[in-house]
């Protein structure tokens, strides 16, 4: 059954010109809306020279912020700026004697990669970064909708960029001297390091790289440090954080978590 509205009997009745205002007014509304929330995720990043970070002076505060803005005009970048405020606020925050490196797992085209390797150079710490290289694995995973309502498409291949891609951009726009990067699917590489982590970066949108993931990184992380994850509103993702068994099996205190269920950027802090 076709059900017909209001608006439907009145369409033929409304003057074009007045149908054609319509439709200017609501697009430029929305383009308003756009540029609204675009200034806001800009000041997210913005404000961080104006904020307390570690022991970093205003000057200093200021040479970061503007080098981290100025990656998404020559790298895309898959996050917000606002997710990466919190990201670099939390790792400025660590004290300098905790220990631990910074990993990077799934990297895209680097532009996230370029920014935690600014802040790793200035805090004194290394950047891993894990990835295939080759985009997403293959997988029988059904994502459906974000709990925003999106819908999701992970094909396999999805979200490929070549290492020498992804390492050119580090190299122009970021620090490439304190980068390491581990090429390879996640089971093939990380059962081989055991660094003591102090921060951690995933973006990897599928429930089995997820797992193992945190199978084999949040054992190494340091208590006090914290892993974001940028797959937080998948809801086969939130299943694994979820999962009694499989934090039975890497022991030790239960994570705090941070964001689950209402946001795609997530923090995992492990206790002191």
């Amino acid at each position: 059954m076709i059900r017909t509205t209001t608006k439907d009997l009145l369409r033929p009745w409304i003057p074009r010109p007045l149908r054609r205002a319509y439709s200017t007014t609501r697009e430029g509304l929305y383009k308003a809306r756009l540029r609204v929330a675009q200034a806001r995720d800009r000041w997210a990043i913005t404000s961080l020279q104006y904020r307390e970070l570690g022991t970093l002076q205003f000057a200093e505060r200021r040479r970061l912020v503007r080098r981290l803005a100025s990656v998404n005009a020559d790298v895309f970048c898959a996050h917000k700026h606002a997710e990466m405020a919190e990201m670099v606020t939390a790792m400025l925050a660590l004290p300098a004697a905790t220990p631990g490196c910074v990993v990077e797992a799934g990297c895209f085209k680097g532009g996230s990669t370029v920014k935690l390797s600014v802040v790793a150079k200035l805090v004194g710490r290394r950047l891993v970064v894990f990835d295939s290289f080759e985009g997403l694995p293959k997988h029988g995973e059904d994502h459906g909708r974000t709990i925003f309502g999106e819908q999701t498409g992970f094909v396999p291949g999805l979200y490929a960029g070549a290492l020498e891609e992804v390492t050119d951009n580090v190299r122009r726009f970021g620090e490439i001297d304190v980068c390491e990067f581990r090429k390879g699917w996640f089971d093939d590489t990380m059962p081989k390091f055991s660094e003591p982590i102090a921060a951690a970066f995933l973006d990897v949108d599928l429930a089995a790289s997820t797992r193992t993931c945190l199978a084999y990184l949040y054992p190494l992380l340091v208590p006090g440090g914290v892993i974001f994850s940028h797959d937080g509103h998948l809801p086969l993702c939130m299943a694994v954080f979820r999962d009694a068994s499989l934090w039975r099996e890497i022991g030790g205190p239960p994570p705090v978590f941070s964001g689950l269920g209402t946001r795609k950027l997530i923090s995992i802090m492990k206790p002191q």
